[in-house]
């Protein structure tokens, strides 16, 4: 349906999200969407109830186009579909980047593994670092990284584009289908030969 979403890992973060989603679709012009698992839906947890604890930033590197996003009197179906594909979902992944949602997690200074992961998944990461004793500091000098992101569909290519070159590889954890798999595929296919990582996901190299 060509909706953006936004895959949280926690309660809070369900909470922080669900406010962003708000901001992300009026900003947008855009139905925004958030995917929920019972991992958290149906558990308790201490959380921060502070709505104006958040600050939401308008993004500055994104133009709009003359009339603005939003559903106007007269619009043909053929308008409507231009301007989501060229505009609003742009401008969702342009939201996304001016608020940072999307994060690194560890920082090494030689790259060699490169994680991306979202939501449920990226707990379960930390939960397998910390049954391997991988603390921040073993993981950097391993060279290992972590891009968690917020917006699971459509990912801002800005923000991969910037993680991604320079790995040896690039392993993506996702539950379910490969939607997150694809799409890094996708986009950095064209990378130049010498930057490309390895990509393994559902199927590794051998299939």
């Amino acid at each position: 349906a060509m909706i953006p979403f936004l895959n949280p890992s926690s309660i809070q973060e369900a909470l922080d999200y669900g406010l962003h989603a708000i901001s992300m679709s009026r900003y947008s012009g855009a139905w925004s969407a958030m995917k929920v698992v019972s991992d958290f839906a149906d558990s308790s947890a201490s959380i921060m109830t502070d709505p104006f604890g958040i600050e939401f930033k308008t993004p500055e590197d994104f133009e709009m186009p003359k009339g603005g996003l939003n559903i106007r009197l007269g619009d043909t179906p053929l308008e409507q579909e231009e301007r989501l594909v060229q505009y609003k979902l742009p401008a969702a992944k342009a939201y996304v980047r001016a608020n940072s949602l999307d994060k690194v997690i560890y920082a090494p200074k030689k790259k060699r593994l490169g994680i991306i992961t979202s939501g449920k998944s990226y707990s379960d990461i930390l939960q397998a670092f910390s049954d391997l004793g991988i603390d921040q500091e073993t993981a950097e000098k391993l060279g290992i990284s972590i891009y968690k992101l917020a917006l699971t569909w459509p990912i801002d290519e800005a923000g991969l584009f910037d993680f991604a070159p320079g790995f040896e590889e690039i392993l993506v954890i996702e539950e379910k289908r490969p939607l997150i798999e694809e799409q890094v595929k996708y986009k950095l296919f064209n990378l130049d030969a010498d930057k490309r990582p390895r990509i393994v996901g559902k199927r590794d190299f051998q299939g």
